[in-house]
């Protein structure tokens, strides 16, 4: 009876060289894996700014494709996509145009699958969204669910004009 409390601090000492052996090996993990510009302005490495800053820019945003293509600027921004930003369909800027001068033709996507990709129906979608199952759609329409389809009806830069 005179032995119990001694064979149950063992225990208890074991337990503490096991919890201190394992914050140890924990913050020795850290300092060893933990980029050393990791938490310097919040919660990220901070070299990884520089290093994002040093890529060249891809993207030029809906103004930059107005100065040249006004007139389709124009009426993209009146109709139904004026939320949607130029280089969703098209290919990015840097593609287009380099050194504020054109460089290829811009790439654009035509087939139904852009379409479907914001108008396919999809319970999740708000109720309001203009969404429509494809299929029945172009059924209705006389036609088929192949290439350009979407564009014998609508015309991207204003989607409902002329129907």
């Amino acid at each position: 009876m005179s032995d119990a409390p001694e064979r149950h601090s063992k225990h208890l000492y074991r337990a503490v060289i096991v919890i201190v052996g394992g914050l140890i090996a924990i913050f020795s993990s850290r300092l060893l894996l933990m980029p050393k510009s990791f938490g310097e302005h919040g919660w990220y490495r901070f070299d990884n700014v520089a290093e994002q800053m040093a890529k060249p820019v891809k993207h030029g945003g809906n103004a930059s494709c107005k100065s040249c293509h006004g007139e389709q600027s124009e009426q993209h921004d009146g109709a139904g996509h004026a939320t949607v930003p130029c280089e969703s369909c098209h290919a990015p800027l840097a593609t287009h145009v380099k050194e504020k001068k054109k460089s290829a033709d811009m790439k654009v996507e035509r087939t139904y699958k852009l379409c479907a990709r914001c108008h396919q129906k999809l319970e999740a979608r708000p109720k309001d969204f203009p969404q429509v199952v494809l299929k029945e759609h172009l059924e209705d329409q006389g036609e088929t669910l192949e290439g350009d389809v979407c564009l014998n009806c609508h015309q991207p830069h204003a989607p409902l004009e002329d129907l």
